[in-house]
């Protein structure tokens, strides 16, 4: 058995991109059997599939993500893919993505308050870095402690647009999916 180890970088609003070549690659012959960190797909050779995958969010999981996963697992037959040290969990299902529907939406509205939660945080910790940067500039303390505290207010600045785009395009696809169905986003 040939293994394929291939890595794909993608952010949390673009799940569904995934999902997409995940099932481009099922249609290739490529079975999806292991991730690994995240971002490092295993795939061995198969027959080709109509298949579809389901991404379901596990780091700090709330209850309307375990409740997808139980749906997923119990009423739609889905197969758990293999993965280790990963923040979410990947399902292949045979069912057509519509039946899937409710899930879906239940995902995109998790995932869209998981993306606001940590704008949030990070606008908090900008706010907390620029008032420790502000004391050290009125106390005239050394360089090397503004130089850090510059860092740090530059980091938490890169997350607050970071995760505010992310929720901005997330926001969109809501919208969006709620106009081509009556779905709660």
């Amino acid at each position: 058995m040939t293994i394929m180890r291939k890595f794909i970088y993608f952010s949390l609003w673009e799940i569904e991109h995934i999902e997409h070549i995940l099932e481009q690659m099922e249609k290739e012959g490529y079975r999806l059997i292991n991730v690994r960190y995240s971002y490092l797909f295993e795939f061995k050779n198969s027959k080709t599939k109509e298949m579809n995958y389901f991404f379901s969010y596990k780091s700090f999981r709330g209850p309307s993500m375990v409740n997808c996963d139980y749906a997923l697992e119990s009423e739609h037959n889905a197969h758990k893919i293999d993965s280790k040290l990963s923040y979410y969990t990947m399902y292949r299902v045979k069912e057509d993505k519509n039946k899937l529907s409710l899930l879906y939406d239940v995902r995109m509205d998790y995932i869209k308050g998981i993306l606001l939660s940590r704008m949030i945080t990070s606008l908090s910790l900008l706010f907390v870095f620029l008032f420790f940067l502000s004391a050290t500039i009125v106390t005239s303390t050394e360089l090397i402690a503004r130089v850090i505290l510059l860092f740090f207010v530059l980091m938490f600045t890169f997350f607050v647009i970071y995760y505010f785009y992310g929720y901005y395009k997330q926001q969109k696809k809501c919208k969006k999916r709620q106009e081509s169905q009556s779905g709660d986003c």
